[in-house]
């Protein structure tokens, strides 16, 4: 048994009365209780509201012991709902416990609330992870997707159907995980190949066979986010070859509006935004500066690139002076014509 309650900063989301009707604030664990959590933190403190619709809440918090030590091992994400659906989703946590941790957040728990108004509700514990997407799939660089495919692939071969969607993948730096699983399907008998997402073909010249070894569930989605590309990059309708690029997402975070703003010629205009972001990705990959230094430094990173690039323009378009022989030959010829005449 636990004790619920609020830090001082918390604000209630619209969907509030179920957590709010929590008899004398306390959770009631059964044999999934905290298996990673010592028994001694029974104080459970919501800090945040993270999603709130009408069948479920998600919380952010953390656990206390008796003495007021927080539990530092894990920030904790407390999902509150119908008790059946949370019982359904705790099973299927339970049944991938050998990707927790890799695919998908750890489990810590699952406990039940008695409401004041009679019945119970469940609260899921899991680890709190990192925080949705801030892109689209299709945006992210292949190598993310691969790992996002990686994961679904995982799960399949558990036997498992997952409800894949863009806000069911949650992202911290380059690692990601998969959640929300209380309407997963068990039916499903993956026959897919792991080795999919490691082919460099694109589906066009799949044969059937390759084709039947993926599994449908996996194709689709990697179909969704493009995982198979034509090799160029699109931003702000600009295309261009991938080649030496940061990913979409990257480049939109870091798009120089300020110099898209103060050139006419779109070809000019593409052939200096191509050159910053080649900059740019050439910055991120030596490890000399990282996306938030960057994010702070747009102007400046832009500004020198268009230094750069006006300094080639002036090279490129310099007149070309001729030689000095042939202008003595332009010179001298008239010069030579006077003095024949002369002469005669």
């Amino acid at each position: 048994m636990a004790a619920l309650s609020f830090d001082e900063h918390f604000v209630a989301p619209k969907f509030f009365n179920r957590i709010s009707e929590v008899e004398e604030g306390l959770l009631f664990y059964d044999k999934l209780a905290m298996p990673i959590v010592p028994a001694t933190f029974d104080n459970v403190i919501i800090t945040e509201c993270l999603s709130a619709t009408e069948n479920s809440s998600v919380y952010s918090g953390y656990f206390l012991d008796r003495g007021g030590k927080r539990y530092e091992d894990y920030d904790v994400a407390f999902k509150f709902g119908d008790e059946a659906q949370l019982c359904h989703e705790a099973e299927k946590y339970d049944k991938m416990s050998r990707l927790q941790g890799k695919a998908i957040p750890h489990l810590i728990g699952l406990a039940f609330a008695k409401l004041t108004r009679g019945g119970y509700f469940a609260c899921l514990m899991t680890e709190k992870f990192g925080s949705s997407l801030d892109c689209k799939l299709i945006s992210l660089m292949r190598s993310e997707k691969a790992i996002i495919l990686n994961h679904l692939q995982s799960v399949h071969d558990k036997g498992l159907i997952h409800d894949f969607k863009e806000s069911n993948v949650l992202q911290r730096g380059t690692e990601f995980r998969l959640v929300d699983f209380d309407h997963m399907r068990e039916t499903h008998k993956c026959t897919g190949s792991r080795d999919v997402i490691d082919f460099a073909q694109q589906p066009e010249s799949f044969t059937m066979e390759d084709w039947r070894a993926i599994c449908p569930y996996v194709r689709v989605p990697a179909l969704d986010m493009d995982f198979w590309d034509d090799g160029t990059v699109s931003v702000k309708g600009y295309r261009w070859k991938k080649d030496g690029l940061p990913s979409a997402r990257i480049m939109k975070l870091l798009f120089p509006r300020a110099l898209h703003a103060k050139y006419d010629d779109t070809k000019q205009l593409s052939e200096l935004l191509q050159l910053y972001f080649k900059h740019v990705q050439t910055l991120l990959q030596s490890g000399r500066r990282d996306v938030d230094y960057l994010t702070a430094h747009i102007s400046e990173t832009a500004a020198h690139v268009e230094e750069e690039w006006l300094r080639s323009q002036k090279k490129r378009h310099a007149p070309v002076e001729p030689p000095a022989r042939a202008v003595r030959a332009r010179v001298t010829k008239p010069l030579r014509r006077a003095a024949r005449t002369a002469a005669r």
